[in-house]
């Protein structure tokens, strides 16, 4: 009979010695797969936090004139932004260009702005909360000028001044851009966009609070830390933000940051 021999005990201690070995170094590789993902994911969102709040800001602010800056500093600007664009009739019977639904569904008017061309002046704002009364194409096609294709027409409230047929025109709402304390994420600083009559929200968090807007002013080639004065002479922004990702990496106790610099020059810009 043969007699099957077993593991001895000095065997059986380096088995299991080897196995700790094996299974701490497998140990080791995933926690350091898991941290790289996690701060991989976290550097992302911190990215993903600034481009996001470029793109939002980045469409309103280029249509931005200059004499539209009603308030501003190094956390926050208050500005007219335009978001119908058209032209005068006579009276103050106006054709606008095609606007998307929902943008003139949610737009809060505050007011119009004209420029004279006879006198080749700049923008004079009208304040105002009475929404344009829906005009007829026919008062335009009167004075000489033929309603653009697909467009509307309103008539506007205070009446215009004397104009020549053709002049530019703009519906404007009021927002401010802030950098503020963060409701979302309570002790970061968040971009804000707070509609004068409408929305208050925060629409990219968070950031470092060294997050500012510095100013571009006529005749100059970099951005400056205060606004000048008078405002009318800045012609650009320069967001300057830096995202920061919600949660902090394993091993650390800060969370991941990703910096970006966006300079935006306005399109209306006429001296």
């Amino acid at each position: 009979m043969t007699r099957r021999r077993g593991f001895t005990l000095t065997e059986i201690l380096i088995a299991v010695v080897m196995l700790g070995i094996v299974g701490l170094g497998i140990s080791q590789l995933l926690v350091s797969q898991m941290r790289f993902f996690s701060r991989a994911t976290n550097q992302r969102d911190a990215r993903s936090v600034s481009r996001n709040a470029l793109n939002i800001v980045r469409d309103e602010m280029r249509m931005i004139e200059p004499r539209g800056i009603t308030a501003a500093s190094d956390t926050s600007i208050t500005v007219h932004v335009p978001y119908a664009m058209g032209v005068t009739c006579t009276g103050s019977a106006t054709t606008f260009v095609p606007l998307d639904s929902l943008t003139r569904a949610n737009a809060v008017f505050r007011g119009y702005a004209y420029r004279d061309t006879s006198l080749n002046s700049s923008y004079t704002y009208v304040a105002s909360t009475t929404a344009p009364a829906v005009g007829a194409g026919a008062t335009c096609l009167a004075a000489g000028i033929t309603p653009i294709a697909a467009g509307y027409s309103v008539t506007l409230s205070p009446a215009l001044p004397s104009l020549p047929s053709g002049a530019p025109i703009f519906l404007y709402q009021t927002i401010t851009y802030s950098l503020k304390a963060s409701t979302l994420v309570p002790g970061r600083t968040a971009l804000w966009r707070e509609v004068d009559g409408g929305p208050s929200e925060e629409i990219a968090v968070p950031f470092e609070n060294t997050a500012i807007f510095r100013f571009y002013v006529s005749g100059g080639t970099t951005s400056q830390a205060s606004p000048p004065n008078p405002l009318n002479t800045i012609t650009g922004i320069e967001l300057v933000l830096v995202g920061e990702s919600a949660r902090s990496s394993p091993g650390t106790n800060t969370p991941e940051s990703s910096g970006v610099r966006l300079s935006i020059f306005f399109r209306n810009a006429v001296y």
